[in-house]
């Protein structure tokens, strides 16, 4: 999810310090002054990459980029390093959320297999910074110095400087290794959040184990993207559907490590940004009913069974059964089922003729709905 980004930015001194490779309190840092800038002209090099897939966003047919080799080997590895010197230290916190339980209890359930630790500057731990100043490095400077360049690259999608970046990294392994169908944002809560970074740090991960990230287009069969070393996949967060696949065979019990960076932009979000294209909002509302294979598959695949995933599979079903009877929605739905039951015969753009002819329903006013 993406977290609160009013945030001001805010440098401590250790962290400063533990970035630039200045020794506090005798501690011995991971990586070295000369080490640290070693890796300048890859960052620059990384920047101009990202900058031009994120170009490609909002001008392309699709909402979503992949970029392999995106850090460099070097700068993946250094980062690779310092996240499982991470988890060595005992710095990453279970991934946990909350549920209504039988009898309209909330209870929290503990994701097995699940782990993260904050990068976010004004929130990372000093020891964190201790222990990774290549991560803290990244999360501080050069996420910083990427908004900077994508200001410039991409001003349609209006990057919100003042705000702070959210910047996660995050440890996957086990049967229930992987996440649900969802969007970075949710179809209903207001939201500034424009762009979403994923960056995988697992060196040597193999075909066969899994674990592919798949990106659920809004009409079409889903695209499988293996979690590769130094691939980098980027999307737009108010409408780019996704999850992950569990892992198979030996995979299942190997790391698999997820850099991912969250940037804010007021230009975009919630916006159609071609005709014929549903507006971002509305996606998200029928998304459920669209996909629901796809969502309770999702749900059952994550979770071990018990009362979390019994509670969350009920949830959904609900939700899918709402957007079904909903009968604002029930043209459009079936709709759109027609044609992602047609998604793999060839046609330039299925979407526009059938968006056209619901116009008048897509601006109708909802209370749940922004219109496009």
């Amino acid at each position: 999810g993406h977290a609160d980004s009013s945030r001001p930015l805010v440098t401590h001194p250790l962290r400063r310090a533990a970035v630039m490779g200045e020794p506090q309190d005798g501690a011995t840092l991971a990586a070295e002054p000369t080490a640290t800038a070693a890796f300048a002209h890859d960052a620059a090099v990384a920047r101009e990459r990202l900058a031009g897939a994120v170009k490609t966003l909002s001008s392309g047919d699709r909402p979503w980029a992949v970029i392999d080799e995106a850090l460099g080997a070097r700068w993946a590895a250094a980062l690779a390093a310092e996240a499982a010197a991470l988890e060595r230290a005992s710095l990453l916190t279970p991934h946990t959320f909350a549920f209504a339980a039988h009898g309209g209890s909330r209870q929290v359930f503990e994701h097995p297999g699940r782990r993260y630790v904050d990068l976010d500057p004004a929130r990372m731990q000093p020891r964190t910074a201790q222990v990774a100043p290549l991560l803290a490095r990244f999360a501080e400077q050069e996420v910083a110095h990427l908004l900077s360049r994508l200001e410039v690259t991409s001003p349609e999608l209006a990057f919100a400087h003042a705000s702070v970046p959210h910047v996660k990294l995050q440890l996957t392994r086990g049967e229930y290794g992987c996440t649900p169908c969802h969007y970075d944002i949710s179809y209903s809560a207001p939201t500034t959040l424009q762009l979403s970074i994923l960056i995988y740090l697992s060196d040597g991960w193999c075909q066969d184990w899994g674990a592919e990230l798949h990106v659920l287009p809004f009409v079409g069969p889903p695209v499988a993207l293996e979690p590769t070393f130094d691939r980098a996949v980027l999307f737009l967060a108010d409408r780019t559907l996704h999850r992950s696949l569990p892992p198979r065979g030996e995979g299942v019990g190997q790391a698999r490590w997820l850099l991912t960076v969250w940037l804010d932009g007021a230009g975009a979000v919630d916006r159609a940004l071609r005709p014929g294209a549903l507006a971002p909002p509305v996606q998200r509302l029928v998304a459920p009913a669209l996909h629901c294979a796809a969502y309770l598959q999702a749900l059952r695949q994550s979770l071990p069974p018990g009362e979390a995933r019994t509670s969350l599979l009920a949830q959904q079903q609900s939700e899918i059964t709402a957007v079904e009877g909903d009968l604002e929605l029930v043209g459009l739905l079936e709709g759109l089922r027609e044609l992602q039951a047609d998604s793999e015969e060839e046609k330039a753009d299925p979407m526009q003729d059938f968006v056209a002819a619901c116009e008048p329903l897509t601006k109708k006013q909802r209370c749940d709905i922004v219109p496009g």
